[in-house]
């Protein structure tokens, strides 16, 4: 096997200074503190937010761009050929696909936008694995922006609580007052993103601190907990379950048919209880809220929209908080065309791409990194092993995740940026050896 996309190299030093280590750490630490933290942190929830999704966020958009131009021209020195292996025929068609949504869009214009910037966003998240220099280097990098961006948490919650904590002068949803959030703009992107900083701390017991690592885990579990986001509680223990069979079994085709079985029954638990009065019953028996927080009513709504357009659907991103839906929809619906997403990521690139795009995206996201992680774990190497076992959680947490919340491709900034990172990284690790 070849050498892998956390490849040492010759660094120049000056005066004692190993400048190409600087700049690579330095350039890891920004694109995973912007994903994380954004522009905007500890943003107001008391105002309305904009209704129409057409308005165009210009300092993210200039501040993602700005990185993404750095770490292309990084990469262009340093083995950009290296991306090649992440071309695969199912991604060319997915693009593909995705281009053509965007012209037979009901919006072409924020169709086409949104696109461009989930294509740059999938560019960077390529390219940043590209800049650590070996396995501790990585998870030298994980730890020190998990570690900051805990301690930005955690002093929100402490010195501004009215930007950190939900209040019930929020303009939606005040019944989550007291529920911590952070630096993020809602306690479910902060549960999601504290689970990821959970498989962090693992990775790092193992690789690099057995104290460092579960400081981070412990410090991560607690903000989860006051964050009171169900979805990551309750599918965090499933992840490391399925993640531990991964690991330990020897039969990899059972393993994968047993990984999408969970999929699919958590999208009958959630979906299909609005249309299977069976599991309606049952879920209705078990659950307090068998509404899933108002989920089902979203549920119905997006289904109901996606059979007038099944084969293209409305456009790439390009459906919810639009005026056709926010105004044109309002007198034909309950609440839930304001709502800014289908809290099914399945659902909403159905609603984007239509039923054969979201096939593409589940053989492309769910399918390939679980088929890569056997690939990459036919090569047994102690020290690397817990990287592919990290990208692995993190790809789990995010197609189950996505039953309940919004975790892939399609959307930007909090948990999603590392979701594509990890599927990325799973198949440079199972094409290329890595340097420890």
């Amino acid at each position: 096997m070849t050498k892998s996309a956390l490849i040492p190299a010759e660094a120049p030093a000056f005066e004692g200074v190993d400048a190409d280590l600087v700049v690579r750490s330095a350039l890891f630490l920004a694109v995973f503190l912007s994903a994380w933290i954004s522009f905007h942190p500890f943003a107001s929830l008391a105002e309305p937010p904009l209704q129409i999704t057409e308005e165009i966020d210009r300092t993210k958009e200039i501040g993602f761009s700005f990185l993404f131009v750095l770490l292309a021209l990084w990469s262009m020195f340093h083995g950009a050929g290296r991306m090649k292996v992440l071309l695969r025929p199912v991604m060319i068609a997915t693009l593909i696909w995705c281009g053509l949504s965007v012209l037979a869009s009901w919006q072409p214009s924020l169709a086409a936008s949104r696109f461009a910037v989930t294509l740059g966003n999938m560019g960077m998240a390529a390219m940043v694995l590209l800049l650590p220099r070996n396995t501790r280097h990585f998870c030298d990098l994980m730890a020190a922006a998990v570690l900051f961006v805990l301690v930005v948490c955690y002093l929100g919650v402490l010195l501004t609580p009215q930007t950190a904590v939900h209040q019930a002068t929020d303009f939606l949803e005040p019944e989550h007052a007291g529920s911590w959030r952070g630096v993020f703009d809602h306690k479910n992107i902060a549960g999601a993103v504290m689970a990821q900083f959970i498989f962090v701390g693992l990775l790092v017991a193992r690789v690099r601190s057995q104290l460092l690592g579960m400081t981070i885990v412990v410090f991560a579990a607690i903000f989860m907990i006051f964050a009171q986001s169900k979805t990551a509680i309750g599918i965090l223990p499933l992840v490391l379950i399925v993640s531990a069979v991964f690991e330990h079994t020897r039969r990899p085709l059972v393993t994968i048919a047993l990984a999408i079985a969970v999929l699919i029954a958590q999208n009958s638990f959630s979906v299909g209880s609005v249309y299977f009065e069976p599991l309606h019953n049952l879920i209705d028996s078990i659950m307090p809220d068998p509404s899933f927080t108002g989920r089902t009513d979203i549920w119905q709504f997006a289904v109901q929209h996606l059979a007038q357009r099944p084969i293209i659907g409305y456009g790439f991103a390009a459906f919810w908080g639009t005026a056709q839906v926010v105004y044109g929809l309002a007198g034909t619906s309950n609440w839930a065309n304001s709502a800014t997403d289908a809290h099914n990521d399945y659902l909403d690139i159905a609603l984007a791409i239509g039923i054969p795009g979201l096939v593409l995206v589940i053989v492309l996201i769910v399918v390939l990194p679980l088929v890569d992680y056997f690939r990459a774990r036919a090569v047994h190497e102690p020290d690397s092993d817990p990287v592919k076992l990290f990208f692995l959680r993190v790809c789990l947490f995010a197609i189950y995740a996505s039953c309940y919340e919004t975790a892939l491709f399609m959307h930007v900034g909090g948990p999603r940026f590392l979701s594509i990172a990890a599927v990325f990284g799973i198949r440079y690790l199972s094409v290329y050896r890595p340097a420890v």
